[in-house]
């Protein structure tokens, strides 16, 4: 099996982000900027690290529950 990586980047003229985004999409083939393939090896769901999750870890326990 083969595995691509699919990424579209849109461009729009509005004077916020959420009417970009309702720009894209009601006619996201208009605003279409860039589209790019690129062929790539499985990856799995990244397990999440860093500070922030330590944070939410501390606070609310590695399971989830209080």
């Amino acid at each position: 099996m083969k595995y691509f990586k699919i990424t579209k980047t849109w461009a729009v003229k509005a004077e916020t982000e959420t009417e970009a985004i309702k720009l894209v999409a009601a006619d996201p083939d208009k605003h279409l900027d860039s589209e790019t393939v690129t062929r790539t090896e499985y990856k799995g769901r990244q397990q999440k690290t860093g500070w922030g999750n330590a944070v939410k870890e501390q606070l609310i326990g590695s399971n989830g529950k209080r």
